[in-house]
């Protein structure tokens, strides 16, 4: 296995760090608009997300917290993937922060093979949706999600 890490690109957000940095302090915000689906049981908290379809188990939870500047999220050490996940906010001004987002996974060579050249397409499209929703009060249809019409193909 070997490190693969991902620096998603960076935007402008039209709010301060420590608005942002509220939004991803706390994982139990990012269920709340999830619908219910039979086949797919979610449980979070403010420090951990859970998720559990068709056997297989995801689960994330809160490495670290930086006030108003990162919030590192990694796996819950039960996953198939090692993974960290970073977002990373720094002021410009007064109401403005410059964001993005670093991934780092622990890939094996077939992984590797199968989506390592996906995760920046992953990553940029993640950081995208967080702008269109800041920016222009867009929220991203988490129901493409939980039915895997919109997950990232990683054919």
């Amino acid at each position: 296995m070997s490190t693969t890490s991902v620096k998603g690109k960076e935007v402008l957000l039209k709010r301060p760090p420590m608005t942002l940095f509220g939004m991803f302090d706390d994982l139990s915000r990012f269920t709340q608009n999830v619908p219910e689906k039979p086949d797919v049981q979610i449980s979070s908290t403010k420090d951990s997300i859970m998720v559990t379809f068709k056997g297989i188990h995801l689960g994330v939870m809160v490495e670290s917290r930086e006030p108003f500047s990162r919030v590192v999220l990694k796996d819950d050490g039960q996953s198939f993937l090692p993974f960290r996940i970073s977002f990373i906010m720094e002021p410009i001004g007064l109401d403005q922060t410059l964001f993005h987002i670093e991934l780092e996974a622990e890939l094996n060579f077939m992984m590797k093979m199968m989506i390592g050249s996906k995760l920046q397409e992953t990553v940029d499209s993640i950081t995208e949706q967080i702008e269109n929703a800041i920016n222009n009060g867009q929220m991203p249809d988490f129901s493409q999600f939980a039915n895997g019409a919109g997950a990232p193909n990683f054919s």
